[in-house]
Parts: C-alpha cells; structure tokens; sequence
C-alpha cells in the first residue's frame, strides 16, 4: 500500500469513527512484573521512574472478567498481557484455559520469550492458542542482549524455533516485533525469519517516557479507544494500552462490569475530546504519538512456499507530508 493511501485511510477512518456497543478486543494484564530491563521500554527501561505497585491478577478478577467477556453476543480478541512478562504469572494457563472455554473468546498474549521454555509451548499448542506475538528486537547476539538486558538470544531464538516446529495447521499464528536499532541488525532479523513467522513488526525507537506536549497539527482521532478495552492485574480499566501507569482510569472492574466502562462516561468524555482535537486535555494523551500518523512499509517474503508479511514503520510525516 502506497503512503497516500495510508494518509487517505487514515483519515477516512478518524472522521467515521464510532465505537461499537461492545469492544473488539481486550487487554487483561495478568501482571506487571517482568523478568528483563530492557533499555528502551517505557516501564522498566533505564531511568524510569516507577510508581506503580507490582501485582498478579488474581483468579476473582480474571474468571469474572472472562465470564462477562463470554456472555457478550459478539467475538472478541482477548490478550493476555500487559506492562510486564505474562509467563510469570504462576497459573498464566489456567488463564488462557478458561478464556479458551468461551466459544466468542479467541486468545492471543505477547512474551519476551525467555521463559516460554518447551512444556510452555506444548500448552501454547494444546490449549488452542490463536495467536502469539514476541518481543526479539536483534538478530545479532551483541545488539539483542544490549537493549535487553538480562535475555540471551540463543534461547530466546531455540524457544521460538521449538513452537514453530511442533505447531500444526499454522496454529498458533506467530509474529515477531523488534525495534529499528540497527539498520543492518534489521536486515539480518529479517533474513533470519522471513518465512518461518506469519508476521514481523519493525518498530522506529521512542521516548523511554515522553515529557513535552505534541503538536495537534497532524493528530487524529486516537483508533484504539473505539476499538480495544484495557484492564489492569487489579482490574483497574485505563484509556488504552499505552497507560502503563494508571494515569487515566476509566473504570474498576468489578465494581463496574466491563460493559459499563466501555459505555461510560469517563471513556465518552475522552472520545468526544479526541474528535475535538482537544487531546491536551488529557494528560496521557498530550504526550503520546500513537494517534499520529503511523506509516508502514508493508511488504511480503516468500520462503519455501510459506510468506511473511513485512511492516515496518517509517519516518514521522511533517504537515506537508515530507518526512523529517
């Protein structure tokens, strides 16, 4: 897909935006704790201040929140994580057990890998899985373990290559994120797993923790919060994925039902901003570059009768659509 029809699609989409009665995916975060200290992660990176409590997601919260999830008349993506690793979580399957007991659930979470060892993987398998994304950032041992401090690259790679071997029929489908460090790193990632993975995601460094306000210029309507739910291990639901912190709550579950939250006022308010173009007046939001223009190079590899598509994210667009 060309830029301008990205820009054109865009656009169309922030003017019709409208959120459906119920959302189409939610994130349930079994915990916030995390076995690495990856340099440019915005929660557990160099220099973050943290002021958040670290906690699991008990099963109280997260069997409700899947029985009222299961109760809705439509399908919905679960994930299952969150501002830390999911697999620490001591019954992180009993949570993907459940969820995969609900006909209109589909289950997908995002791990760094580390510890998705292989009896990990055959429950992946075995308990139906859907989806499965990792976090990899390096296919050169040096880069990798300098930006994720505490991972070995061998691992992480033998883990992924044990899931890819024992899946069938594609199931789960699995993709690879990494950040753009090093232009050669990437094209050596690529070389590495193109044709093995459904999906790579190449993703430009950000801010460890942004402080100064955007320009609204080129700002629009934010997709994620007509279309995603997101729900804190305390079940303390917050604006969208991008709140690692809780600093806008929209709701408590289950105080609330999660029907209630996405349907609430405090959630309405900030949509109705959005389209207004009033983000300042939201503090996650005055800072946060996720509803700028986010442009991709989009691009498929074939390997051995089996594709991989490629996105990778390109430089920010000026208001003349000039890159910068």
């Amino acid at each position: 897909m060309g830029l301008l029809q990205q820009i054109a699609g865009v656009l169309t989409r922030a003017k019709g935006l409208r959120a459906p009665q119920f959302p189409q995916g939610m994130v349930m975060e079994p915990t916030n704790a995390c076995n690495l200290r990856c340099r440019m992660c915005s929660v557990w990176g160099e220099g973050v201040q943290r002021d958040r409590a670290i906690g699991y997601i008990s099963k109280e919260v997260w069997g409700s929140a899947i029985e009222e999830l299961g109760s809705w008349p439509v399908c919905i993506d679960l994930h299952i994580y969150g501002a830390g690793e999911p697999l620490l979580h001591p019954q992180f399957f009993d949570i993907v057990s459940d969820a995969k007991r609900k006909a209109n659930i589909s289950v997908g979470f995002l791990c760094n890998a580390t510890l998705f060892d292989r009896d990990r993987a055959r429950a992946a398998v075995e308990l139906g899985v859907d989806s499965l994304s990792f976090s990899v950032d390096g296919a050169q041992k040096d880069v990798f373990e300098h930006y994720r401090k505490g991972a070995v690259l061998e691992r992480v790679e033998e883990n992924i290559r044990f899931l890819l071997d024992i899946r069938t029929g594609g199931k789960p489908s699995v993709s690879l994120r990494m950040v753009n460090h090093e232009e050669a790193d990437v094209q050596m990632f690529l070389e590495k797993w193109a044709g093995h993975v459904e999906s790579i995601t190449v993703s430009r460094k950000r801010p460890v923790r942004r402080e100064e306000s955007l320009p609204v210029k080129l700002r629009q309507p934010c997709p994620l919060i007509y279309r995603q739910m997101i729900m804190g291990w305390d079940g303390t639901a917050v604006l969208c994925c991008e709140d690692n912190w809780g600093d806008a709550v929209i709701g408590r579950f289950p105080d609330e039902s999660l029907y209630e939250i996405w349907n609430g006022r405090l959630l309405q308010r900030a949509r109705r901003l959005h389209e207004m173009g009033r983000y300042e007046e939201i503090a996650l939001c005055r800072t946060c570059d996720a509803s700028h223009f986010h442009l991709f190079d989009e691009r498929t590899v074939e390997r051995d009768g089996k594709t991989t598509l490629v996105q990778q994210e390109l430089p920010d667009i000026n208001p003349d659509f000039g890159c910068r």
